[in-house]
C-alpha cells in the first residue's frame, strides 16, 4: 500500500484512506495546499480512533497555512452513550436578561429582542453527585460567517455540548474537536461512498418536515438529540422515533399536524452541515 494511506475496520466495516481520497472528498478549504505531513496525521488521526470520514464523522480543513483535523458532532454523542458511566446530558443558551444571565434548555430565544451571550451544557455521569457543567461566551465562538449570522443558537449550544463531552470523556475524546470551535467555513463535496442503504429515503426527509409542518428549528431541534448534523445522515432505525419527537414537539408549540403520508410534498432545504 502507498506510504499516504491507511487501512483499519470500524465497528466491521473496512476503511481504507488514500491521500487522493482525502484531497478529492475530504477537505474543506484548499486541498492543493495541504501537506503530506498533514494528510498522514490526518488519516493516523482517524484510524488511532477508529473514525470513518466517508460518513462525516472526521474531516480536514485547510485555510492559508493552518490545517485543522475536523469531527462530526454525532461522533461525540455516540462515543459519550457507548461509555457505560454516561447517564445523559442537558444543554442550551445563555440569556442576557435585566435581572442577570438566564439559563435556558434548547436553542429559543427572540432574536432582535433579547441577547444570546452563550451556550451550556450539562453532563450525567455514573456515580457523581452533581453533573459536570460547562459554559461558552458567544463572543469567543462567533466568527461571523453565514450560519453563525442566522443560527448562532444551534451553533453555541453545539460548543458548549462538544467540549463538556470531551472534558467529561477525555479517554473516549482525546485530540477531538468540532468545526464549531475552530476557524473557517467547512464545506465538502458530497461522497457516493459515504451513502448508504440504512439511511432514510428522500420520501421519509420530506414526511419528516410535513411531520414539524416545514418548521425547520423542531427539525433540527430533535436531530441534535440523535446526534444528527444532516437529514440525509439519518438512519432508518431511528427514524420513526425521531418523528415521535418532532410530534411531541409541535404538540407542545400549539399547532396540529394534518394526515401526513409518504407522498406528502413538502420542500426540503437541508440545515447546513456546520461552519
Amino acid at each position: 500500500m502507498n506510504e499516504l494511506a491507511v487501512r483499519y475496520e470500524v465497528n466491521g466495516q473496512e476503511v481504507v484512506l488514500t491521500k487522493d481520497d482525502v484531497k478529492k472528498y475530504l477537505v474543506s478549504g484548499n486541498a492543493d495546499k495541504v501537506t503530506d505531513k498533514e494528510f498522514k496525521l490526518f488519516m493516523e488521526l482517524c484510524k488511532a480512533q477508529g473514525l470513518n470520514p466517508f460518513l462525516k464523522e472526521a474531516y480536514l480543513i485547510k485555510f492559508g497555512n493552518d490545517a485543522s483535523i475536523i469531527t462530526g458532532k454525532d461522533v461525540f454523542l455516540k462515543r459519550a452513550r457507548a461509555n457505560p458511566d454516561f447517564r445523559g446530558f442537558k444543554a442550551g443558551i445563555i440569556v442576557q436578561k435585566d435581572q442577570g444571565f438566564e439559563k435556558r434548555e434548547g436553542t429559543f430565544y427572540l432574536k432582535g429582542q433579547e441577547n444570546l451571550v452563550g451556550g451550556w451544557a450539562s453532563i450525567y455521569i455514573k456515580d457523581w453527585e452533581v453533573p459536570f457543567d460547562h459554559s461558552v461566551s458567544l463572543a469567543e465562538f462567533n466568527k461571523g460567517t453565514s450560519t453563525w449570522k442566522t443560527m448562532p443558537a444551534v451553533m453555541i449550544r453545539k460548543v458548549a455540548l462538544v467540549q463538556a463531552l470531551r472534558e467529561a470523556f477525555p479517554d473516549d475524546l482525546q485530540q477531538l474537536y468540532s468545526a464549531e470551535e475552530m476557524e473557517g467555513e467547512v464545506i465538502l463535496q458530497e461522497d457516493p461512498q459515504s451513502l448508504g442503504n440504512d439511511v432514510i429515503s428522500d420520501a421519509q426527509r420530506r414526511r419528516l418536515f410535513a411531520i414539524a409542518n416545514s418548521e425547520e428549528g423542531l427539525v433540527r431541534a430533535a436531530m441534535d438529540d440523535f446526534g444528527y448534523e444532516h437529514t440525509a445522515d439519518i438512519q432508518k432505525s431511528d427514524y420513526d422515533a425521531l418523528c415521535a419527537k418532532v410530534e411531541e414537539a409541535l404538540s407542545m408549540t400549539g399547532q396540529d399536524k394534518d394526515g401526513v403520508n409518504e407522498a406528502t410534498t413538502v420542500t426540503v432545504e437541508e440545515v447546513p452541515f456546520t461552519e
